[in-house]
């Protein structure tokens, strides 16, 4: 119940400014919905003018994010939480529908991407990433669709993947360099 109350209180705290200053809710609400593809949009660019550099981590990171969805839809088949708006914790900015708020899926996006990217050594997309997704996250407990467990959750779950993921290329990449061509002709 202490987890319930922190996170209706937390809540409470970051969307308390929704409503009071127009221009600020626009802004909001373009970070809340529109940050995490402009920041995609960005990453595809790079993978337009540098190949070579880009597409391997591009490609692994969609993967990822593909992957997590699924695993969202599994999540809210087992355990629905509700929005905020669901249970008359209002200021609501945006529209969204009565899905399961845990856990925040724009943030779990920018969150992969941010981590694999560090992790695959580009370490500024890795940081700007993490960054962005706190913004996005923020953002949307703003503008009153998911609490900030989601959020949390949505930063734990982000870095298991990409960790999982990563622990798993590896392990794949090893046992392919383990089998020897020779006797695969034999």
């Amino acid at each position: 119940m202490i987890f319930k109350d922190l996170n209706i209180f937390l809540f409470h705290c970051i969307n308390s400014l929704a409503k009071e200053y127009p221009f600020l809710d626009k802004i909001v609400i373009f970070l809340a919905d529109d940050l995490n593809t402009v920041f995609i949009s960005f990453l595809l660019f790079l993978v337009a003018i540098q190949w070579k550099t880009y597409s391997l981590i591009f490609v692994k990171t969609l993967v990822i994010v593909l992957f997590s969805l699924v695993l969202s839809d599994v999540v809210e088949f087992f355990y629905h939480h509700p929005r905020p708006f669901q249970i008359g914790l209002e200021d609501k900015l945006i529209g969204h529908g009565a899905t399961s708020s845990f856990p925040s899926q724009h943030t779990l996006t920018v969150v992969i991407i941010g981590f694999a990217y560090w992790f695959a050594g580009f370490k500024k997309i890795g940081m700007v990433g993490l960054a962005l997704s706190l913004v996005v996250g923020l953002s949307r407990v703003f503008v009153g669709v998911h609490f900030p467990f989601d959020v949390a959750g949505s930063f734990i779950i982000g870095f298991m993947l990409v960790i999982t993921t990563n622990y798993a290329l590896k392990e794949w990449a090893s046992r392919i360099r383990r089998i020897n061509p020779v006797g695969m002709m034999d």
